[in-house]
């Protein structure tokens, strides 16, 4: 079941949405109305469609907040807003958005939206080389072990429960070290230690985000 979490401060409106999603056969992990607690509700619940507004409470741009909400992980986004000018509908692009609807939309036009974001994510590629048991955190390539070290497995692990999103360093960094101090150089060690044991593929390392696996089988 695909996740969708509406950024939008009319809560008549927010919850006409929910209603129509939920039909739909969706998850609403809620709405928020603005940075402060789209930001929260994003990091708790990790969706994987943002329905938006543009103009949130307290002059708030919702493009500025998903831009935002991107350096976090990707996702798909539907804006929803009364306001159609080109100046504001090129400022939305920039974010690249599966659509962008306008007010009082149409139920036919937001399901149209949704039905085909969700056959994209659904038929999305993955790596058909890679299985993964989480269960007994075994990686197989080719239907081959990859062998991995305890901390090698755990990181794996960790990022594997998170596919497709970054996981930050600092909750990777407790997961395998805990209270204990770690060294830049240890981090980095074990990182490169396992993109090159899974050929630097489906493993994915950013400075700023932290570290993710792709989606595998």
């Amino acid at each position: 079941m695909l996740k969708v979490m509406i950024i939008e401060d009319e809560p008549l409106i927010a919850l006409n949405l929910k209603k129509i999603l939920e039909k739909k056969g969706f998850e609403v992990t809620g709405h928020a109305g603005n940075f402060e607690d789209a930001h929260n509700l994003f990091y708790a619940n990790k969706p994987d469609i943002v329905l938006s507004d543009i103009k949130l409470e307290n002059d708030e741009s919702g493009i500025e907040v998903v831009k935002q909400l991107k350096k976090m992980s990707d996702f798909c986004v539907i804006y929803l807003t009364s306001y159609g000018d080109d100046a504001m509908i090129e400022k939305a692009l920039s974010t690249n958005p599966a659509d962008y609807i306008t007010k009082p939309f149409k139920e036919i036009d937001l399901n149209a939206a949704l039905k085909l974001i969700a056959t994209t994510i659904k038929n999305k590629n993955i790596n058909p080389d890679f299985y993964y048991n989480k269960e007994s955190q075994t990686l197989f390539y080719k239907n081959e072990q990859v062998i991995l070290s305890k901390q090698e497995s755990d990181l794996f692990h960790i990022c594997y429960l998170s596919k497709g999103f970054f996981v930050p360093m600092s909750s990777i960094e407790y997961y395998i070290w805990g209270e204990e101090p770690t060294s830049n150089s240890t981090r980095r060690g074990l990182i490169f230690r396992l993109r090159k044991k899974l050929n630097y593929t489906i493993f994915e390392y950013s400075s700023g985000l932290g570290c993710k696996v792709d989606e595998i089988a």
